[in-house]
């Protein structure tokens, strides 16, 4: 990371240097292709992409104007493309309804004539040696990545047709699979998170197939590529699933159902995009030249384009769970990789720090990341209960979000100490969602009570209601049904511009040469007072901002 020097940490009446908007790699403008991650299941709906460089040491944070940072979607790399359920599957990630939880399907590779293998250990079979078009990316991903292969993998290189119908195999039309979307579709709605007669199978399908590059099957252990001309793009794209192919080979891309506490499984997918990205980042400036970088550019703007119209009629909170691993995994990574380097980032990928600490890494390894006691969502009565698990902090800032400020939501939600919440249907043939939630402190229960509130008020009538007992929310909402308008804002992607930018602002001002205590007193202040339309307006770029950064710096102590 590039950042202005400093002769000493600021003090009274310096002026605070700020980051650049955020740039890629990630889901901001001139990042990596945009797409949906076609081939991977649906990640759990807590997050399951970075770095930012210098900005002027000037009361004006951003201090050269520039349009705010358009979020996109970009393409998921790992795992088998989803298919429809063809009866209703157990998520894979006990994190979150089951809306955004499908089950992947395999897909087969296609043979290639004359490609020699060696069996190894467990009795699978790989090839012998690179296909020639890739063995210099993955020289070159080894050095980047500082791991050595164990062994090649098959890359398969697909025609368009053949890698449409590649990532849209399987899809389950069925009348249990319709009924199944059907119901998840119930659940987003309860949630404030969807509106109207949204067909969930159908929204998949779209997602699976639009402006796809590749993906890393870890099931079979070989890559998927759409395409056989080996351009600058394919390339960088080879580049990041070579990284997901070292990350199995060292670190195991299979072990999700064995992360089963504190979206462990989760951290893990984002860490492995974040960690991919990251790696990617260093492929396009220091291996690509000049010329080819150009050419890049060039081309990740049209496949953009052209998957931004692909993805036009998917529910945006879907794309926004899509992208999730893409926007917070890079920011994880980068504050491991201030704090401890490339050791840092092996030991996460490791042992996946929670779900909490992901959506907000200034809390890695602190105590205010543990979780408080067990909860139990009740179901009433008469209800008969669909399913059972926790939300996390990324899940109930997204519901909050929508109807609230971002600043209230993001206040309530860093002091969420633990949840969980059940589906069921009621009497009257509603889905409906439970949850019980407690804070990290009675002050933070409260927050969350209150902000829980305001969004039960502005739901529709006779849908959502809150109490408290024994210092423990709890929570109900039912679907208002198809028909009912949409009492909040859509969803989408920009919503996690809020905890990113608190993770930029503090590695930047660390960087300056901020205590961690001033810089995380500071990132923090920002977010809970500064609301993400304006920062996404580029509020922070104008001197209008200056007395808004100065009470934080009196309010911080510096």
């Amino acid at each position: 990371m590039s950042s202005p020097t400093m002769p000493s940490a600021p003090v009274a009446g310096d002026q605070v240097p700020w980051p650049n908007p955020p740039r890629e790699p990630g889901p901001w403008d001139g990042g990596p292709p945009i797409a949906p991650p076609g081939n991977t299941p649906l990640p759990p709906l807590p997050g399951a992409g970075g770095v930012v460089h210098g900005g002027g040491n000037a009361a004006n944070p951003w201090s050269t104007a520039q349009p705010p940072p358009e979020v996109n979607i970009p393409p998921s790399r790992v795992g088998p493309p989803p298919t429809g359920p063809a009866e209703p599957p157990a998520p894979l990630v006990d994190r979150a309804p089951t809306a955004v939880l499908v089950l992947a399907g395999l897909i087969l590779a296609a043979g290639i004539a004359g490609l020699v293998y060696v069996v190894v250990a467990g009795g699978r079979s790989y090839p012998d040696a690179w296909d020639d078009r890739v063995a210099p990316i993955a020289e070159e991903v080894a050095d980047l990545r500082e791991l050595d292969f164990e062994h090649p993998v098959e890359v398969n290189f697909l025609s368009e047709e053949e890698y449409s119908a590649r990532a849209t195999e399987g899809a389950d039309d069925s009348v249990e699979a319709t009924a199944y979307y059907d119901d998840q579709a119930a659940q987003l709605r309860a949630l404030g998170l969807l509106e109207g007669d949204v067909d969930l199978g159908e929204a998949n399908d779209t997602l699976n197939d639009a402006g796809t590059l590749a993906f890393y099957d870890p099931t079979v252990e070989q890559v998927y590529v759409r395409g056989t001309e080996i351009t600058p793009a394919l390339r960088v794209t080879l580049a990041h699933e070579l990284v997901h192919v070292l990350q199995d080979q060292h670190f195991d891309l299979e072990r999700f159902d064995e992360l089963t506490e504190d979206g462990r499984a989760a951290s893990l997918r984002a860490l492995a995009e974040g960690d991919a990205e990251h790696v990617e980042d260093a492929y396009v400036s220091d291996v690509l030249t000049d010329d080819e970088r150009a050419f890049y550019a060039e081309e990740t703007r049209a496949a953009a384009d052209g998957a931004d119209e692909g993805v036009a009629d998917v529910p945006p909170v879907l794309t926004t769970f899509f992208a999730a691993p893409y926007i917070l995994g890079p920011r994880t990574i980068a504050y491991l990789d201030e704090e401890g380097g490339q050791s840092a980032i092996d030991e996460a990928l490791q042992d996946p720090p929670t779900e909490e600490e992901l959506f907000n890494p200034l809390l890695l390894g602190s105590d205010a990341a543990e979780i408080r006691g067990d909860l139990t969502a009740e179901v009433p009565e008469g209800g008969a209960e669909l399913e059972r698990g926790d939300f996390g902090p990324t899940a109930w800032y997204l519901v909050l979000d929508a109807r609230l400020d971002s600043t209230q939501a993001i206040a309530a939600v860093d002091g969420w100490g633990g949840d969980e919440y059940a589906v069921y249907r009621d009497g009257d043939d509603r889905v409906c969602v439970a949850a019980s939630v407690i804070g990290d402190d009675e002050e933070a229960t409260a927050r969350l009570g209150d902000a829980l509130t305001a969004w039960v008020d502005g739901s529709p009538a006779d849908t959502a209601e809150i109490s408290v007992d024994a210092g423990v929310i709890r929570f109900r909402s039912c679907d208002p049904g198809a028909e009912a308008e949409a009492t909040g804002d859509a969803v989408t992607p920009d919503a996690l511009a809020v905890p990113t930018v608190r993770t930029d602002l503090y590695l930047e001002a660390v960087g300056a040469g901020l205590a961690d205590d001033d810089a995380t007193c500071l990132a923090d202040g920002v977010v809970r007072t500064i609301p993400s339309e304006k920062i996404l307006d580029g509020y922070l770029q104008t001197e209008a901002s200056t007395a808004d950064i100065q009470a934080l710096r009196s309010e911080c102590g510096f």
